[in-house]
């Protein structure tokens, strides 16, 4: 199952879990890990993932590879709508887009992972 990770966390935590990580693989441990996606605040990660784009990727995992089109057709919203949000979650990460413009989610499972008391 491919998994991605939605987390709050700074930068400087950011490259201390990478640096933490780099050592691992570099002491032999191959072992696989979820990707992650790291937002600045929950307020940021909010504004990327909507209600909307929740239900879009939803709608997308279900029916799988498809058109933006398509999409906008399942989901009963005007296209110029669907095509903005889908561009949102593919420059976070969350949606993938192949050779043939169609778009597609690669995750079988996104978590969320957050502390009330992180400074946003």
């Amino acid at each position: 199952m491919s998994e991605v990770k939605l987390q709050i966390t700074g930068l400087d935590d950011f490259f201390s879990k990478a640096r933490d990580t780099a050592r691992e693989i570099d002491a032999g441990d191959l072992r696989e890990r979820p990707a992650a996606i790291g937002f600045e605040s929950m307020e940021l990660l909010l504004k990327v993932l909507t209600a909307n784009r929740w239900q879009l990727l939803r709608r997308l995992k279900q029916t799988g590879e498809s058109s933006i089109r398509q999409l906008a057709v399942a989901l009963g919203r005007d296209y110029r709508g669907v095509h903005a949000d889908v561009h949102a979650l593919i420059a976070a990460g969350l949606i993938a887009r192949d050779g043939k413009g169609l778009v597609s989610v690669p995750w079988d499972k996104i978590t969320a992972e957050m502390a009330i008391d992180i400074a946003a």
